[in-house]
């Protein structure tokens, strides 16, 4: 069975990324995987402070914060999406917080041959996501993940996800996607 691991950073619980972060769960949890979407606003994840802790020894981070769950979670995935609203061409800072505590998945490579997607929510869609699309490719290109592609909504009020048909549609073929990938 495919593990697959949502995490949401954005602070509105019912907003656009939300939305369409629920929509990619449902689909992937009513095939033959097992889906579970984070909500990192409910944890406490504390910046990462360059201390180099995670280049010796287990090369993991040594902090003591519930990034430790979500690390646990990651390792055990075969898929991993992240999704965030736009804010300033990038994710958000809770996102940002994530993403810089990942440091030790580059020594230690437990993060390698996952598969990886995002799921982004702009004001004025794919214009104001190429800086954020282009980090994430070479976050997953240097941890040597598989990129499986971007899910883009020009959505910016509540509610506007839900009747973006190219980013449902968008969310349907990732989801098949992944499935077949799975399979092969």
């Amino acid at each position: 069975m495919l593990k697959s691991e949502i995490l949401v950073a954005s602070p509105r619980k019912y907003g656009n990324t939300f939305t369409l972060s629920n929509h990619f769960n449902n689909l992937l949890d009513s095939s033959n995987t097992k889906s579970h979407l984070f909500d990192l606003y409910k944890y406490e994840i504390k910046p990462c402070m360059d201390c180099r802790g995670c280049k010796t020894g287990l090369m993991k981070c040594i902090q003591k914060d519930e990034f430790e769950v979500i690390a646990e979670k990651l390792e055990n995935a075969e898929v991993i999406v992240f999704a965030s609203p736009i804010y300033w061409f990038a994710p958000t800072a809770k996102m940002k917080l994530l993403i810089d505590r990942l440091r030790p998945y580059y020594s230690n490579k437990k993060l390698s041959g996952k598969m990886a997607a995002i799921i982004l929510c702009s004001g004025s869609g794919e214009v104001d996501c190429d800086l954020t699309v282009e980090m994430y490719r070479r976050i997953f290109n240097t941890l040597e993940m598989k990129f499986l592609g971007a899910v883009i909504s020009k959505a910016y009020d509540l509610g506007e996800a839900t009747n973006d048909i190219k980013a449902i549609n968008d969310i349907k073929k990732l989801s098949e996607k992944i499935l077949f990938l799975s399979h092969n």
